[in-house]
């Protein structure tokens, strides 16, 4: 009897998104199985649920970082109280660790790039580049025939971006690390942040990362509260890096 081997690939989902300031540029990715990204929505589900039941928020709210933070647009029911909304970041936060979600942070000091080089390229399609040549990196290292769908939030330049993808795919990544990202599907797609949940830990991790790296917190119980949710963020990370040209 002849024994046929069968390769199953599995594949890895990775949404994107971003956070800057004048002077630094971040890009978040969040990686994870479809198990995993189940796990994480039923987890959102529930806190969710649990929002809405203790302060009457959406039971279809976004979680999105700076409004929540800030108690803007869904979430002005929060607005002033800074120890409720750390503890559903906190919660959101926790959720993705436990459902095994991993995160990728790739950052550019800005400056730098324009006193570096006369032409520079735009911010966003140097961390792009970069993001993507470790969400490849991280999918070939972890096992043989792994393969990623890479999402990334909706963008008013975002058909640029698509042509940048498919040239990395035809002619590889600028730099040393060049590469074609033979692992990751595609095209690369884009989508609302509204509706993807790993959209929304991707804007919570880039956030954080943002905040914690560009101000310095001014108040004991701000750093306080910095420390302990760039723990949980940390508890994700497997790679983190802002260049500095």
């Amino acid at each position: 009897m002849s024994v046929v081997l069968v390769t199953i690939k599995c594949v890895l989902h990775a949404y994107i998104d971003e956070s800057y300031t004048d002077a630094r540029y971040y890009i978040a990715a969040a990686l994870g199985d479809a198990a995993g990204w189940a796990c994480f929505s039923a987890k959102l589900t529930s806190i969710r649920e649990r929002n809405h039941a203790e302060h009457g928020l959406p039971l279809d709210i976004e979680f999105h970082a700076d409004e929540l933070m800030n108690g803007r647009k869904d979430w002005a029911p929060l607005k002033g109280k800074h120890r409720e909304a750390a503890g559903i970041y906190a919660a959101v936060l926790d959720a993705a660790v436990g459902c095994g979600v991993r995160v990728i942070l790739r950052g550019l000091d800005i400056p730098r790039l324009h006193a570096r080089y006369r032409y520079p390229d735009q911010p966003h399609k140097v961390v792009l580049g970069h993001t993507l040549e470790r969400i490849h990196e991280r999918a070939r290292d972890f096992h043989s025939g792994e393969r990623v769908t890479v999402v990334a939030d909706e963008i008013a330049t975002q058909a640029q971006h698509l042509r940048q993808f498919e040239g990395y795919q035809q002619w590889g990544t600028p730099g040393y690390r060049s590469s074609t990202l033979s692992t990751i599907d595609a095209p690369m797609s884009f989508a609302s942040s509204k509706q993807v949940d790993g959209l929304q830990i991707a804007d919570f991790a880039a956030y954080l990362h943002r905040r914690r790296s560009t101000h310095v917190e001014t108040h004991p119980q701000s750093r306080r509260v910095m420390a302990r949710l760039s723990g949980k963020l940390d508890a994700m990370v497997v790679h983190n890096l802002t260049w500095v040209p």
